[in-house]
């Protein structure tokens, strides 16, 4: 049987690379290398030493920078080995990405190409495992005379090799997915079949570019912002002040040599609304003694204020009216308004129904007050709003209606450029409408309609 890189299958468990045998689009098929792809992956293992010996990388720094130079490193091995040694590329899937498909609820289909990863178990003699990603169609690479994991035996090689997420195994090469063309063949799911994958997410988003007016609502709410939080601030600096002023007699109170981080923060209501709660954070920096890095330490009273009890080790701070420092201390605290949202803008507010669920209810999702996001230089305002529930009409002041599928479209590929991901390309519908054009009725079909 041939796979679909032309290359045999001879995998022990005679496993057939095809969407009957491997249900699982998108996910990965795992198998435990032999023979010849274990041949390969130990002689690709060497080269990465010898890369290494001859090509720096950094350690240490800006998490970006590293990535990269790590990324370069990985280019300049693979265009070598494909000069030097093309078969071991062949053999450890290198050279053989498999194109997976991901869409939701209110979204585009979005295509990447991800190639095989090989890991070493952690042992002095170590196993290696590939991971072959299963494409659109449920096909993956097989590697030659390499074991195909049972189900069971994926999830204790997954523990062994990771820890539940606790062990930093890498890949001995790492080659960065990369967005593609969707392909022609490629058959959507259901909307019916999306719901169910997505149950938790029992509403759709209704979009609409902020202008006119609504861009103005917005642009206040930043500037209130601005200046609530310029105040929380203040407030958090005379706190931390008035708690290292008593550093001495904490500090007495520990081992010689020990130190203590004084953190002053706030609480708020994420929608807006009330007053932010002021929270105080004294911990022990455990410098030699990491056993007790991290634990709450009590401070002295203050004559500027109180403290509350609060969970998590930090307590809530109360400013005392009854002396000079409490009452200065108090006037910084009174300064701060109410935390400002865009609920304080009835203009704004919309009337859609929404599916009410306890997860929902706890984070205060509703269809009356938006969200307001910043993406690819947009201000987009988010509603919610019940499935298939034909909205309402609303349209926030001076705004337009703008595509759910767009806005997802954008955050993704922000998301992709975060990561160091080329986005697949933009669909032209997409592409259109954000050059201020009607996408033709067949993109539309295709796609979605403004």
């Amino acid at each position: 049987m041939k796979n679909k890189t032309g290359a045999k299958d001879n995998s022990k468990s005679n496993s057939k690379a095809n969407p009957k045998a491997n249900p699982k689009a998108n996910g990965s098929v795992v198998y435990k290398l032999a023979g010849r792809s274990l041949e390969a992956a130990l002689r690709l293992e060497e080269e990465l030493k010898r890369e290494l010996q001859t090509v720096p990388v950094m350690q240490s720094g800006n998490l970006k920078d590293i990535g990269d130079s790590w990324d370069a490193m990985y280019k300049g091995l693979l265009a070598r080995l494909e000069k030097e040694a093309p078969e071991v590329l062949e053999l450890t899937g290198l050279k053989s990405s498999s194109v997976q498909v991901f869409q939701g609820p209110q979204t585009l289909p979005r295509a990447y190409a991800e190639s095989p990863q090989i890991f070493s178990s952690p042992e002095r003699a170590p196993e290696y495992f590939m991971y072959a990603p299963v494409d659109y169609k449920g096909e993956h690479f097989v590697p030659e005379d390499g074991v195909k994991l049972s189900a069971k035996e994926e999830r204790t090689t997954d523990n062994r090799l990771f820890a539940g997420g606790w062990l930093g195994n890498a890949p001995i090469v790492t080659v960065k997915k990369r967005g593609v063309e969707t392909p022609a063949d490629y058959k959507p799911p259901s909307k019916s079949a999306l719901r169910k994958a997505f149950s938790y997410m029992p509403n759709d988003r209704v979009c609409f570019l902020a202008a006119g007016r609504s861009l103005e609502i917005v642009e206040d709410l930043k500037a209130r912002k601005e200046d609530w939080q310029e105040k929380l601030g203040a407030a958090c600096r005379a706190i931390e002040a008035e708690v290292l002023k008593t550093k001495p007699w904490i500090l007495a109170e520990l081992p010689p040599g020990e130190d203590v981080r004084v953190s002053a923060t706030y609480s708020y209501m994420g929608g807006g609304g009330g007053k932010a709660e002021l929270l105080l954070s004294v911990r022990r920096e455990g410098k030699d003694d990491i056993w007790n890095a991290g634990k709450t330490v009590t401070p002295p009273p203050s004559p500027a204020f109180d403290t509350g009890e609060r969970g998590g080790g930090d307590c809530t701070v109360l400013p005392r009216r009854d002396t000079e420092e409490g009452r200065a201390l108090a006037a910084l605290i009174d300064a701060i308004p109410e935390t400002p949202g865009l609920r304080d803008y009835p203009e704004l507010y919309a009337d859609f129904s929404i599916e009410k669920d306890e997860i929902g209810q706890m984070l205060g999702v509703n269809g009356t007050v938006p969200q307001s996001v910043d993406v690819a230089g947009r201000t987009v305002l988010l509603y919610n709003a019940a499935p298939e529930s034909g909205k309402n009409g609303f349209c926030p002041p001076g705004a337009t209606p703008f595509p759910a599928e767009a806005y997802e479209w954008l955050r993704s590929d922000e998301g992709d450029r975060n990561m160091g991901i080329t986005p697949p390309p933009m669909p032209k519908s997409l592409a259109a409408l954000l050059d201020g054009k009607t996408p033709s009725k067949k993109q539309q079909k295709e796609n979605f309609r403004p």
